[in-house]
């Protein structure tokens, strides 16, 4: 019995995410090796919202675009050259990449 009650749930969710915009929640999620120094987005993005150094020695950080739901996710090597890059938010965010 217990495992039906997780399963209506588990199905509930689906129909609910189901109904939400895909623009909104996925859009884009690209992910790109760039092969360009990190300042180069400053100018784009704004400064990081949050930096994390890898123990690999590269870096995370995370770009939120003022007044857009768009976020931005990169991975740097150890000398801030970009190597991978993940965009989300609506549609707009992953124009151009």
């Amino acid at each position: 019995m217990k495992h039906l009650g997780w399963l209506a749930i588990g199905l509930l969710a689906l129909a609910a995410a189901g109904c939400t915009s895909w623009d909104k929640y996925a859009a884009g999620q690209s992910q790109k090796y760039s092969g360009s120094p990190l300042f180069q987005m400053y100018e784009e993005w704004g400064t990081p919202v949050s930096r994390t150094r890898l123990l690999t020695g590269g870096r995370f950080y995370q770009f939120r675009k003022k007044a857009t739901d768009c976020q931005a996710s990169v991975w740097t090597n150890d000398l801030d050259i970009i190597v991978r890059m993940a965009v989300a938010g609506p549609g707009s965010c992953a124009a151009g990449w």
